[in-house]
């Protein structure tokens, strides 16, 4: 599900240098990593989303009012396949990968209703837009 792995790309390629990572491994203190596998716990991502919402509320709204603008933060392809619609609302697409950097150059006056499929993506940049100290900003789930 590509909302669950939003920081995949649909089609990643690399340009390592075999030489380089074999490199790199040889450096790496093994160590390091057997401690954080050692520390590392398994959270589902309906956790994730839980625990974030007992340090910051993120507000969700079921209907876009006019003046809100509501921000389509889905991949571009699923945009381009699956045009939201909503007469009479301003909708904007800023894929997820964007929004963090570009969030700020919105005009701040405005009210933004980020909307993704699942809901997931969205909340967890509301989340983080929120902790900066964005206040404009909320999750569009349409009943």
């Amino acid at each position: 599900m590509p909302e669950y792995c939003g920081v995949i790309s649909i089609n990643p390629k690399t340009n390592a240098k075999r030489n380089r990572v074999e490199y790199e491994e040889q450096q790496f203190d093994m160590a390091i990593l057997e401690r954080a596998l050692e520390r590392a716990k398994l959270v589902t991502i309906d956790r994730v989303i839980d625990e974030l919402s007992q340090s910051v509320e993120i507000e969700e709204v079921s209907q876009a009012l006019a003046g809100q603008v509501v921000i389509d933060i889905r991949h571009p392809d699923a945009q381009e396949d699956q045009p939201l619609e909503l007469p009479g609302i301003e909708i904007q697409t800023l894929p997820f990968y964007a929004l963090n950097s570009r969030f700020k150059e919105l005009d701040y006056t405005r009210q933004y209703l980020l909307y993704c499929d699942k809901g997931v993506m969205s909340r967890l940049h509301a989340h983080h837009l929120l902790s900066e100290g964005h206040a404009n900003v909320r999750v569009y789930r349409p009943s």
